[in-house]
């Protein structure tokens, strides 16, 4: 079983986004308190930045050297943040509505993807935007890259689920799930598999370019907001509308262990860089980390 902890000294309201840095050493969570909490994971101690977005932050992603962090707001504000001082380097207007996700393209952290509200996937740079990518036929909750760059992932409400190249071009689309595409994540050890989850408490693995399923997971109540695999590409984290965890083992496709200490809907799951531990973040406002046996 694995053991928790809650984080100390956490957000004032709920929790939409967690993630952990690449070394490990760092865990950043975004409130809808308009501040991000950054975690020491030797010494717990934690940093706040207030007053980040004008309105609650729904997304953050460390950079892939970990020196930034950068994050979407429901004030459209797409902002990169510098990790070691916590001081706002870049913010970029241009987003219609509320976002609701960000990720970065690429492991060189030049380029970085945006989607929310307004329907579309937005490309950056420091710069600004470079390339808008439609689509969608409703709003997004979520969405991923591929860690070699070259596959951008998201969902809609209305159960679309897409893969496009940076340039915008379709290569992969399915309507699939009930009420809705909820979150999705790109596997972290291949650009081939994908992992989507919908309103109905299914989860289900893709494989990109046969565009077949491998396999389809059943554990949850209510939709599920939270995605994550392992970096070895062994397990799958799902956290849902019933505050409960799931972890499943993806050489058997099955339920393997089930953490429950949240008390609301589990928005996100980031494991860390060594696979021991993950780390959850809720609507009842707490950030849990776990280990795991």
């Amino acid at each position: 079983m694995a053991n928790y902890q809650v984080l100390p000294n956490g957000a004032t309201n709920a929790i939409y986004s967690v993630d952990y840095s690449p070394d490990g050493k760092s865990i950043v969570a975004g409130s809808l308190s308009h501040r991000i909490l950054v975690w020491d994971t030797e010494t717990w101690e934690v940093r706040n930045y207030t007053e980040l977005h004008a309105d609650g932050v729904s997304s953050v992603r460390f950079s892939p050297d970990g020196e930034k962090i950068l994050t979407g707001g429901l004030d459209k504000l797409v902002k990169l943040v510098n990790t070691s001082s916590l001081i706002t380097e870049i913010a970029l207007t241009g987003s219609a509505d509320y976002i609701q996700s960000v990720a970065f393209l690429g492991e060189d952290g030049e380029k970085f993807v945006s989607t929310g509200y307004d329907k579309l996937i937005r490309v950056w740079t420091i710069d600004g935007q470079i390339r808008e990518i439609g689509g969608m036929g409703a709003i997004s909750h979520s969405l991923d890259t591929s860690a070699d760059g070259k596959h951008i992932l998201a969902g809609s409400m209305q159960s679309e689920i897409f893969v496009w190249n940076p340039e915008g071009e379709v290569e992969f689309k399915q309507v699939h799930h009930k009420k809705g595409v909820h979150a999705v994540a790109f596997a972290k050890h291949s650009p081939n598999l994908f992992a989507t989850a919908g309103g109905g408490g299914m989860a289900t693995i893709w494989n990109r370019t046969t565009g077949e399923i491998e396999g389809n997971l059943r554990g949850h109540q209510g939709y599920i907001r939270g995605l994550a695999f392992s970096h070895d590409g062994k397990w799958l984290a799902t956290g849902g509308q019933d505050a409960k965890i799931c972890l499943w083992n993806l050489d058997t496709y099955k339920l393997a262990e089930e953490l429950e200490a949240h008390t609301n809907t589990v928005y996100s799951l980031a494991f860390s860089p060594d696979n021991t531990h993950l780390v959850s973040g809720s609507f009842d406002r707490q950030v849990i980390h776990w280990k795991l046996s």
